[in-house]
């Protein structure tokens, strides 16, 4: 028992936890009139939802070995284009699966050309990124480049209602969190995830489909960036040009505090939120403190930097327990 307790005191998870803990436990006592406030505690909701989405999709790939790079434009162009075809008097329920769709359809692209095509995935996803954010702007072009209104009211309860003091947009996060994390630890097909990330040509030697497995993920991945879009962009009842910018470098940083490695086979989706809530509260002590945004880039980066490094060192100090180097 006292090993077990060592070993889980040892994970990066715990690390996050406690650090989130006493983050929360300074802003409540130090800044208590500013951050212990019904604002305050919306607008947590409102910030984590869509990430927290997000990372369901970008933990579920990284457990199989790979990456998204592709998400936030993913997330900002569903959102401008589900706003658009709003503005153009479409029903509120066909213009959300327009703008799923347009996450299926570069969750497909990626997949299918890292899958089928062998493309390396960091490839593909930084061309289908620059390519979501062009037509971001090429959606959004002219007028339109200062946000596309929303007046359906139907679309704006996504993301603007609330349900026992908590936004709808959060009640639907919890049910995507809560179903991928079932799918990934109590299903066949979710732990085969795992194994496909620890050995890829291990598990398709085995039988594993591993090519429609990750087709899947990433289209699974596209689907949710998607979704963050739609009720990001029903909560601030217009679209916007910004929408995902740089979103997905964060993203990972909340997965690998959560427990995913760049190496893949490890990782739960409740880490990732954690992950989420932890840049969030970092984010709120920024405010607070009213550090500058460059000031805050910086922090976030010397953050990538070192749970990378920290990654690299754990993969590598595990490989050699296994002998593999």
């Amino acid at each position: 028992m006292k090993q077990i307790l060592l070993r889980i005191l040892k994970t990066k998870e715990i690390v996050v936890i406690v650090i989130t803990i006493i983050m929360f436990l300074i802003l409540s006592i130090g800044a208590s009139s500013t951050f212990l406030t019904i604002i305050t505690f919306e607008s947590l909701q409102a910030s984590i939802a869509p990430n927290a989405i997000v990372a369901v999709g970008m933990i579920i790939l990284l457990i199989s070995g790979v990456f998204d790079l592709s998400v936030g434009s993913v997330m900002g162009l569903s959102g401008a284009i589900t706003a658009l075809v709003l503005s153009h008097g479409l029903p509120a329920i066909p213009a959300v699966f327009v703008g799923l769709g347009v996450g299926l359809g570069f969750g497909f692209i990626n997949g299918f050309l890292v899958a089928f095509g062998g493309v390396n995935p960091l490839i593909v996803t930084i061309g289908t990124l620059y390519i979501g954010r062009g037509l971001v702007n090429a959606v959004m072009r002219g007028e339109l480049r200062y946000g596309i209104p929303i007046k359906n009211q139907s679309f704006l309860v996504l993301g603007q209602g609330m349900t026992l003091g908590i936004y709808n947009m959060f009640w639907i996060m919890l049910v995507v969190l809560i179903l991928a994390q079932f799918i990934t630890l109590k299903t066949s097909r979710g732990r085969r995830l795992y194994f496909i990330g620890s050995n890829y040509e291990a598990a398709r030697l085995v039988g594993i489909k591993v090519k429609r497995t990750r087709l899947l993920t990433f289209m699974l991945s596209g689907f949710l960036a998607a979704m963050a879009g739609v009720l990001a962009t029903s909560r601030f009842g217009i679209s916007s040009l910004y929408l995902g910018v740089n979103l997905e470098l964060k993203i990972i940083i909340s997965c690998l505090l959560g427990g995913a490695s760049i190496a893949g086979g490890q990782g739960w989706v409740a880490g990732s939120f954690l992950g989420v809530i932890f840049l969030a509260l970092i984010v709120s002590v920024f405010n607070i403190l009213e550090i500058s945004p460059y000031w805050q880039n910086i922090i976030v980066g010397i953050i990538l930097v070192f749970i990378v490094s920290l990654d690299a060192y754990l993969v590598t100090k595990r490989k050699k327990a296994l002998g593999e180097i």
